[in-house]
């Protein structure tokens, strides 16, 4: 028993070492912050005026930005540090003037150079500083990271090629979506293609035949958001035969934007029983969107049906559909779906 009691008292105190180690080494790692943060603040008193007059807009002769070329040493990488922050909350000119104080100061030319860094952290860094400089002869290389082995990179080479918004850069970013071990989430390339405007019409229509289905889903999203009516083919094929329910899904929705009366036979289609609720649901609501009477008969059907969130829905887009979405609502006055629909439409009013 005393060994084991030796052995107890032992290890608590191995414990107790441990924590206070611990504890040590957090307040060891504040107070470099802290002294860090206090040395950068001593730094940059001298710069601070000129430096907020050319954020708010106010360096009409420019000579504010001039004088924060003239920094040197530390107090230069501190300066261009809080530059790089402020570009992801300012445009415009100000946003120019400071740009234009990072590339005197090489921190451009230096960002270039750390795309092919050894440290995951620089080549993240780097993208971004690209990006927020909108450096459009740095585009190739930013593509190029899209294959980075490492997720932030791949994520901040999006962001900054979004931030520049060449349209050359669609193609690759839509394909980095799919690319095997090494792809970027459908998010972060949507969020980066939102930016590249008209010229990735094309782009799109082609990503809609992808293999990968998160190309395809993403592709459709997009045209759906941006208004390109010319990728309609593409989105009527992928809503009748693709085998993922979620690229269907979303090309309804698209359809639902886009469409045309032509396209609330295909919506109706997928309404059925037999397909994926999902997908009912979504075609619905596409229909409402779509608000072409010829879509009354089906939604009327569909007050009756068995799944609850489908009937309010049903409901709600014969509301849109004038005197003869209502005339098929008489009669279901005191339907649980239509009276939901109604207090849902009146909210709505109330809030616009």
């Amino acid at each position: 028993m005393m060994v084991g009691a030796a052995l107890l008292v032992g290890a608590t105190v191995v414990i107790l070492g441990a924590c206070l180690l611990l504890v040590i080494l957090v307040v060891a790692v504040r107070a470099r912050r802290h002294s860090r943060n206090q040395r950068d603040e001593m730094l940059l008193s001298p710069l601070r005026p000129p430096l907020i007059t050319v954020a708010s807009g106010e360096d009409d002769d420019g000579a504010a930005t001039e004088e924060l070329t003239w920094a040197t040493g530390v107090s230069r990488t501190v300066l261009d540090r809080n530059i790089v922050e402020m570009l992801t909350k300012i445009r415009g000119v100000p946003a120019d003037q400071l740009v234009r104080v990072l590339e005197v100061h090489g921190a451009v030319d230096a960002a270039v150079a750390d795309l092919t860094s050894r440290s995951t952290v620089r080549r993240a860094r780097a993208a971004q500083l690209l990006g927020l400089a909108k450096a459009e002869h740095t585009v190739p290389l930013l593509v190029t990271a899209l294959g980075d082995e490492a997720m932030e990179v791949r994520n901040s080479a999006a962001y900054a090629l979004g931030l520049i918004g060449d349209p050359v850069a669609a193609g690759p970013v839509l394909a980095a979506i799919g690319a095997p071990e090494r792809g970027l989430p459908a998010a972060t390339a949507a969020e980066a293609l939102q930016s590249m405007g008209v010229g990735i019409s094309e782009v799109l229509r082609d990503g809609m035949g992808d293999p990968n289905a998160r190309t395809r889903m993403v592709a459709a999203h997009l045209s759906g958001e941006r208004s390109f009516t010319r990728g309609l083919p593409e989105l009527r094929r992928l809503l009748d035969d693709d085998p993922d329910v979620t690229v269907r899904e979303t090309s309804a929705t698209a359809i639902g934007r886009l469409g045309r009366g032509e396209d609330v036979a295909i919506l109706v289609r997928h309404t059925v029983d037999s397909e994926p609720l999902a997908l009912r649901r979504a075609c619905v609501i596409a229909l409402g969107e779509l608000g072409d009477p010829a879509a009354v008969p089906a939604l009327a059907t569909l007050l009756a049906d068995a799944d609850p969130r489908l009937a309010e829905l049903a409901a709600s887009a014969l509301l849109t559909m004038g005197p003869d979405g209502s005339s098929a609502l008489l009669g279901h006055e005191d339907d649980a779906a239509v009276r939901s629909a109604r207090l849902m439409a009146s909210l709505q009013r109330a809030s616009a």
